[in-house]
């Protein structure tokens, strides 16, 4: 059970930060590197190529989040290249 001052940190970082450190500080090292990029190749992908009306809701734009899963998916190929996701 974390203590309420990792939880107070955790909650206090950003995004960003929180990624990062996701990222970064693993008990299984690089794997979390590959995890982390895996589960967002395979979202943006699958994303991309929904339908925006599916995905409209009160808070949130259909359109605009294929518009980001589409710009993810692209830089993801800028630099990993073209493959296909095993499964």
């Amino acid at each position: 059970m974390p203590h309420d001052n990792d939880i107070a940190r955790v909650r206090a970082m950003t995004n960003v930060d929180y990624v990062t450190e996701i990222m970064e500080f693993s008990r299984f090292g690089a794997l979390s590197q590959a995890f982390v990029i895996e589960a967002i190749t395979r979202y943006a992908k699958a994303v991309a190529v929904a339908s925006p009306e599916d995905l409209d809701s009160p808070g949130l734009s259909g359109a605009a989040w294929v518009g980001v899963a589409k710009e993810i998916n692209a830089k993801l190929t800028l630099k990993y290249g073209t493959r296909e996701a095993n499964g």
